[in-house]
């Protein structure tokens, strides 16, 4: 896949696909899960994987949170690379299903909508557990949402390749020799509906009201990953 076509300096894919609600609400609240899960937490180091042109560490960067210790951004293209170090960020080249680093060498790696892209997300779910210390977020795609598959039908979708999955699909990704998984938390979240920027306050207040109601949340087209883990003997 030619990365370099799907994402561009100025706009990721994401932003592409559902407009202007991206900027207003959608990426605002991944940063706002990231800092609930983070938080109470003193120094940490994070390895981002996938970060596209950078939007989301941009405003991570911009928030200064002073949990942070070191933030390391990452693409699997040398374009992407670049762009990401143009925004002030550090950056390296690395392929999410087999990232370039030693074992535990980041308290955190996290990742926002990149699995659903991967070719084997088993395997990139190996790779996370193995460079982290014990602590893993990432945002997904929601497979048990109708329009998310629906969605996945579309042409755009396909050269993307993206495919969701189930939450248990994701919680067996996690299942691996050498590690036990302490805590594994998965919740859906965001109903990007791509509506004119007049209307953009009326879909901000959709999205916050559906992520409440049972059941019906769990057609959002994404949910959120949190989990927690320890090495053991293999």
């Amino acid at each position: 896949m030619n990365w370099d076509t799907i994402h561009n300096r100025d706009e990721s894919w994401r932003t592409k696909l559902i407009g202007d609600i991206s900027y207003a609400f959608v990426m605002p609240r991944y940063v706002e899960l990231f800092e609930k899960y983070f938080k109470n937490s003193k120094s940490l180091s994070f390895l981002e994987l996938g970060s596209g042109n950078g939007e989301i560490a941009a405003l991570i960067a911009k928030k200064k949170f002073p949990f942070i210790s070191r933030y390391v951004t990452s693409e699997c293209f040398p374009k992407g690379v670049e762009w990401l170090k143009e925004k002030g960020l550090e950056a390296v080249l690395a392929n999410a299903e087999d990232i370039p680093a030693k074992d535990a060498s980041f308290d955190v790696v996290l990742s926002f909508d990149v699995m659903h892209h991967v070719t084997d997300p088993r395997k990139m779910a190996s790779e996370m557990l193995r460079t982290a210390c014990g602590r893993l977020f990432l945002t997904e795609s929601n497979g048990l949402s109708v329009g998310r598959k629906l969605m996945e039908l579309t042409p755009g979708h396909r050269s993307a390749g993206e495919k969701s999955y189930t939450p248990s699909q994701y919680r067996s990704f996690f299942n691996h020799p050498g590690f036990r998984v302490t805590h594994f938390k998965i919740r859906p979240f965001v109903f990007p509906i791509k509506l004119p920027k007049r209307f953009i306050d009326v879909a901000i207040a959709f999205n916050r009201w559906i992520e409440t109601i049972p059941l019906l949340n769990w057609q959002c087209s994404n949910v959120y990953i949190y989990l927690e883990y320890e090495r053991v003997p293999s």
